[in-house]
């Protein structure tokens, strides 16, 4: 919505900063004062198209005095810098603060058609999930969303962004999305199958070796090779077995780290707006640096989860190998006791070779 004098948006907010609010202790004269000065500062950059400086200074405002005519001029400026988003946030607060009993009539007369207008404009993207898949982790823009919600559509603002939605037992799913105002994007999910860890390939084959000519003399094949092939693949059983252990408890530990830091990230997001589900949607200042670390612990704990249980798997399965291939695996038979006597003719010797 674009005012088209600068007496109407001043007559909307400086009735709204004078106007009792119930939710809020009084104001002190010297704060009205200064959110005065800081909404004709805002007004002055509006009529320059300075969206930036306006929003903040409105900001500055509404730090003194929460009302519906300074949440409604935020909402242009967000508007204005392409953040609809955050813009269709601040109509929506300053709704429900002309619900709390806020006297603003000029404001809530040009709402309704304001906030009906940009919702028009609000790209949605909605996912179509498999149905057998159980409790996918979806993220935009490394921020998670719940697929239920997904499921009816969310609302995004215009641009560039990077879907990623992951489940058990199943290749990720990747996209790239570029979305334009007023875009309505249905998107089904496709979430194949992993192949299981360790799975024999479907076109191995294995070769024997030609047997070699024999002679009296010969010993027999299972003499030579039997030991040095099971010696051979129970250390490679062990090594998988202590590699994959490793990697559980590394990822264990890491799991543990990221826990932490979500904690802490999202304590100073409590702190800094506390009861507000919504916090992270258009973050400022402070609140910006909290809900970018809480996205990101959220990500390496969930990576940290997924590797973890790979490790363990992984040194399961070559805990299971290692004690099957040493109990199972046929060892060289026992040598003959006795002795053995060949005769030997050759250039320049004679004689005989014993073996006991």
């Amino acid at each position: 919505m674009i005012f088209r004098t600068r007496s109407l948006a001043s007559l909307i907010a400086c009735a709204a900063l004078l106007a009792p609010h119930p939710a809020r202790a009084e104001a002190s004269a010297a704060e009205i004062s200064a959110a005065k000065q800081a909404f004709e500062s805002a007004l002055a950059a509006q009529a320059e198209q300075r969206w930036a400086e306006a929003a903040l200074k409105l900001r500055e405002a509404i730090a003194v005095k929460d009302t519906p005519g300074l949440r409604f001029h935020l909402a242009r400026c967000e508007t204005e810098l392409g953040h609809l988003l955050a813009a269709s946030l601040e109509y929506d607060r300053a709704l429900e603060l002309l619900r709390r009993g806020a006297n603003a009539p000029d404001v809530q007369k040009l709402l309704a058609p304001a906030r009906s207008e940009l919702l028009q404009r609000l790209p949605r993207l909605t996912l179509e999930l498999p149905a057998d898949v159980q409790a996918p982790l979806i993220a935009i823009d490394n921020q998670r969303y719940p697929a239920s919600e997904l499921a009816l559509g969310v609302p995004l603002d215009p641009g560039h962004h990077e879907l990623r939605v992951q489940a058990a037992g199943r290749r990720a799913f990747e996209r790239a999305l570029s979305l334009k105002e007023g875009d309505r994007i249905v998107l089904a999910v496709v979430l194949p199958v992993a192949a299981p860890l360790g799975g024999p390939s479907d076109t191995t084959q294995v070769v024997e070796p030609p047997a070699l000519a024999s002679s009296s003399a010969a010993e027999p094949p299972s003499e030579r090779g039997s030991s040095p092939a099971k010696l051979y693949l129970m250390i490679g059983e062990s090594v998988l077995t202590a590699a994959g252990l490793g990697l559980g408890i590394g990822y264990a530990v890491a799991r543990g780290s990221a826990s932490e830091r979500i904690d802490t990230a999202q304590a100073r997001i409590d702190g800094a707006a506390a009861g507000n589900a919504a916090a992270c949607a258009a973050p400022d200042g402070e609140l910006a640096g909290a809900c970018s670390d809480l996205s990101a612990a959220i990500e390496d704990h969930d990576r940290a989860v997924i590797l973890s249980q790979v490790g363990f798997v992984t040194a399961g399965v070559g805990a299971v190998a290692l004690l099957t291939t040493w109990l199972v695996y046929p060892s060289p038979p026992a040598k003959a006791a006795g002795v053995i006597v060949r005769p030997v003719a050759g250039l320049g010797r004679f004689g005989l070779i014993g073996r006991f």
